[in-house]
C-alpha cells in the first residue's frame, strides 16, 4: 500500500476526516482534524483516495488512547481514538450540517457507549472466528474475543456449546440474544421483552440492535402521535414499532415484504391483543401504496438504508397524510427524502439523533413531518 503524509482538515460522514493531496480528496480513518499524520491509501480513484492513519506525527490533544487491541484493524469502529462525548458532537455537528435551520434544537438520545448490540455476525474459516479486517477477507481473530461493542453474552467464549457445534460449518455465524438465551438468527426464532409487549421475531428478520435505546426510540414516536391515532406503518417487520405503543393507536395497517415476519406480525398482534391491527405483504419498492390505504391520517415509516421510493413519495402526494413520523438509519437518504416531502407540503416538526451505533460512523434520525 502506498504511503503519504498528509495534514487532517475536518470530520465528515462515514468517520472519515478530509484532506487533500494533489487535487485529490483524501478521507482517512483513525484521524483526527489538525493532525498531521502518515496514511496507508487502501483505495485510490480519479477524485477520491482513501486511507488508515499508520502513524502519528502531530497529535491533537482530544486524541486517547484506544481501549480496543484490534480498533482500526477490524473496522468495526470509528471513533475509539476519541472520547464518547467528542464522538456525539461529531455526529451532532454532521446531522447539523445537514439540517442547519435545526442547530440548537435537535434532541440527542445516548445510552451506554459499550455491549449494546443484541446481535453479532461472527466470520468462520474453519480454523479461525471474528471479524473481517477492514476492506478484506482475513478474519481478525483476536476480534471474537475483545468486541466491546456486543453484550459479552455474544462474545465466541461465551457462547453455549450446542451452538457451536451447531454452527461449526458455517462461514457466518449469526447470533441473537433471545429472552431465555442466544439464539442463531439465521435458522431460529427470537424472543423479546418490551414495555409490557412480548414480541416474536422471525429467523433473519430484522430487529434494532441497541438493547439499551430501544425502548427511549419507542417512547419518543409514541409521544409524537397523536391519542387514538390511526396509523399507516410501512415497512413494520414483525411489527414491532406499532404493538409496543398500541395504547395510543385505535387502528393500524401494517406492510412489509417478508412474508415470514407478517404473519409474526399478525401473532404479535394477536398475543398483545392488539386486535384492531391488520397487516398485509407488499414490495414497498415495487409499486404505489394500495388505494385503500388513503385513510389513514399518520404514517410511521422505518425503511432500510435505501430510504423511501418515488411511489411512496407519490402516495404521500396523493394521499395526504398529515403526519408522518420517520426513522432512517442512513441520514444521507433521509435528507433526500425530507426535501421530496417538503415539496409537498410537508413541514419539519422535529428531529432527534438516536445514537444506536455507538463508536461507529453511524446512527439512527428520527423525524416528524406534517402538513
Amino acid at each position: 500500500m502506498e504511503k503519504l503524509r498528509i495534514k487532517l482538515e475536518k470530520w465528515v460522514n462515514g468517520g472519515f476526516c478530509l484532506a487533500h493531496h494533489e487535487g485529490h480528496a483524501v478521507f482517512v480513518e483513525g484521524g483526527i482534524p489538525g493532525e498531521l499524520v502518515d496514511i496507508s491509501l487502501y483505495k485510490t480513484g480519479n477524485k477520491e483516495w482513501f486511507g488508515t492513519v499508520s502513524e502519528v506525527i502531530e497529535s491533537a490533544e482530544s486524541r486517547i488512547p484506544s481501549d480496543c487491541s484490534v480498533f482500526t484493524e477490524c473496522g468495526g469502529c470509528s471513533y475509539r481514538h476519541i472520547s464518547y462525548q467528542d464522538e456525539i458532537k461529531i455526529k451532532t455537528s454532521l446531522l447539523k450540517a445537514m439540517f442547519p435551520e435545526w442547530t440548537g434544537k435537535i434532541e440527542v438520545v445516548t445510552g451506554p457507549e459499550n455491549e449494546y448490540r443484541n446481535n453479532v455476525q461472527w466470520q468462520s474459516n474453519g480454523k479461525e472466528i471474528g471479524y473481517f479486517a477492514k476492506n478484506s477477507h482475513r478474519i481478525v481473530n483476536e476480534s471474537q474475543s475483545v468486541c466491546k461493542t456486543v453484550d459479552k453474552r455474544l462474545l465466541w467464549a461465551e457462547i453455549p456449546q450446542g451452538i457451536k457445534k451447531s454452527v461449526a460449518k458455517q462461514k457466518s455465524i449469526q447470533l441473537r440474544l433471545s429472552s431465555k438465551s442466544v439464539v442463531n438468527y439465521e435458522r431460529d426464532q427470537t424472543e423479546i421483552s418490551v414495555f409490557n409487549t412480548k414480541l416474536k421475531v422471525p429467523e433473519r428478520g430484522f430487529f434494532q440492535i441497541n438493547k439499551f435505546l430501544l425502548e427511549p426510540w419507542l417512547s419518543k414516536i409514541k409521544f409524537l402521535i397523536p391519542d387514538s391515532a390511526n396509523i399507516l406503518e410501512l415497512f413494520c417487520g414483525s411489527g414491532s414499532i406499532g404493538i409496543s405503543i398500541r395504547e395510543k393507536i385505535a387502528s393500524l395497517y401494517g406492510i412489509e415484504s417478508h412474508e415470514k415476519s407478517i404473519r409474526y406480525a399478525k401473532e404479535n398482534a394477536k398475543t398483545n391483543n392488539a386486535l384492531q391491527f391488520e397487516y398485509e405483504v407488499s414490495d414497498l419498492y415495487q409499486k404505489h401504496l394500495p388505494k385503500h390505504t388513503s385513510k389513514f391520517p399518520i404514517w410511521i415509516v422505518n425503511p432500510p438504508r435505501a430510504g423511501l421510493t418515488e411511489g411512496i413519495i407519490e402516495s404521500a402526494s396523493m394521499f395526504s397524510p398529515k403526519q408522518i413520523v420517520y426513522s432512517s438509519c442512513n441520514p444521507s437518504t433521509l435528507k433526500r427524502d425530507i426535501t421530496r416531502l417538503e415539496k409537498i407540503g410537508y413541514r419539519l416538526q422535529y428531529i432527534g439523533l438516536f445514537d444506536f451505533f455507538p463508536r461507529t460512523q453511524h446512527y439512527e434520525v428520527l423525524v416528524s413531518l406534517k402538513k
